[in-house]
C-alpha cells in the first residue's frame, strides 16, 4: 500500500466523511474518493460502509486502521529513540485513565516510577472509562487504566484486576463492626455516591433495586476527592467507591473500606488496556511491569492476565 492512500484512508476514518477528509488534506473531494477507491480495488475489500451523512468503516476497515496507527506509533517511537540517543530527551508515556484511578493510586505508583527513571515523564489525561479505551484504540493513549465491560477491536487487555465496590466509612462509624454490609444498613446513613450514569453509580442502582432499597445521596459526584473529604470529616458518611481507588489512604486517614453481600457490587473490574499488536518501547514496557506489581499489591490474589 502506498503512503499517500493510507494517509487518505485516516483521514477519512478519522473525519468520518470525504468533504472532511479534502478540508483537512487540502485537495479536492473527488481526490479523496478516487484514493478509496483504488485502495479497495488493490485490496479487494470494502473499508467503508457509504451513508448519506458520511462514512462508516467496515471490520475490514477498522483492521486496517489498527494497522495504520500501530505502524505510526512505532515510527515516532523510533525516532524517538533516535532523538533521546543525542539530545537525552524525556521518554513520555500517556495514560488515560477514571477520576477514581487519577486521585491517589496512579499518581503514587507513577512518582515511585519517577525516582528510578528520571529519564520518563508522564501525561496524565482523566476521562470517561470509555473514552481511555479509545484513546488507547487512537494512538493518542499509550495505556488505559479502564473499568470497560467490553473490548474494541485494536484494544488489548493485559490485566484484569478485581474493584469491587465497598464503603468507605470512618473506624469509629456504627457500621464498622460489622464484616460486611447490605444495602439496607445505609438507609439511616448520608451517603456521597457517584453521579447517575457512572459504572458505580449504574450498579449500586441495580443492587439497590434487587434488594427493594432505595438510597437517597446527601452528595452526588464523580470526584474521588469529594467522597474521600466528605468521610474524612463527617463522622457518620459513607461513601461507595472501589478499595483500589483509595489504595494507599485507607489505615493512614483512619478510615475503613468494608465490601458488600450483594453479588452486583463484586462484579467490577480494572483493565490495563494496551493497542493490540503494538511493539511497545522500553520506558512503557518497563512501567507496565512496574504498574501491574503496584496493582497486584492493591488488590492482592484478585488479578488474571490475558
Amino acid at each position: 500500500m502506498q503512503e499517500l492512500n493510507l494517509r487518505y484512508f485516516q483521514s477519512v476514518a478519522r473525519t468520518g466523511s470525504l468533504s472532511a477528509a479534502a478540508q483537512e488534506l487540502h485537495v479536492a473531494v473527488s481526490a479523496v474518493s478516487r484514493q478509496i477507491a483504488n485502495l479497495e480495488q488493490r485490496l479487494g475489500l470494502t473499508l467503508f460502509v457509504r451513508k448519506p451523512r458520511g462514512m462508516a468503516l467496515t471490520e475490514a476497515g477498522e483492521l486496517l486502521q489498527a494497522y495504520a496507527l500501530r505502524n505510526r506509533l512505532e515510527l515516532e517511537s523510533v525516532i524517538e529513540q533516535m532523538r533521546e540517543a543525542t539530545t537525552r530527551e524525556i521518554s513520555t508515556v500517556t495514560i488515560a485513565c477514571p477520576d477514581g484511578m487519577a486521585w491517589h493510586f496512579l499518581p503514587s505508583a507513577i512518582a515511585h516510577f519517577i525516582q528510578d527513571h528520571p529519564e520518563v515523564g508522564f501525561d496524565l489525561r482523566v476521562v470517561e472509562s470509555a473514552r481511555a479505551s479509545e484513546l488507547v484504540k487512537q494512538g493518542e493513549a499509550d495505556i488505559a487504566l479502564t473499568f470497560s465491560l467490553s473490548v474494541d477491536i485494536g484494544v488489548k487487555v493485559l490485566s484484569s484486576h478485581r474493584a469491587a465496590i465497598g464503603a468507605l466509612m470512618a473506624r469509629g462509624h456504627p457500621l464498622a463492626a460489622k464484616p460486611a454490609l447490605e444495602m439496607r444498613d445505609l438507609i439511616e446513613y448520608p451517603l456521597v455516591l457517584s453521579s447517575p450514569g457512572s459504572t458505580v453509580r449504574h450498579l449500586i442502582d441495580v443492587a439497590c433495586s434487587l434488594s427493594g432499597v432505595k438510597l437517597v445521596p446527601s452528595i452526588a459526584c464523580n470526584t474521588m476527592g469529594v467522597t474521600h473529604a466528605t468521610v474524612r470529616a463527617h463522622p457518620f458518611m459513607v461513601g461507595l467507591c472501589s478499595a483500589i481507588a483509595v489504595s494507599g489512604r485507607v489505615a493512614s486517614d483512619g478510615l475503613l473500606h468494608l465490601p458488600f453481600k450483594e453479588p452486583q457490587l463484586g462484579q467490577r473490574s480494572l483493565q490495563v488496556q494496551v493497542m493490540a499488536d503494538r511493539h511497545l518501547p522500553d520506558h512503557i514496557a518497563s512501567f507496565l511491569e512496574f504498574l501491574e506489581q503496584r496493582l497486584l499489591e492493591a488488590s492482592p490474589n484478585a488479578a488474571s492476565r490475558t
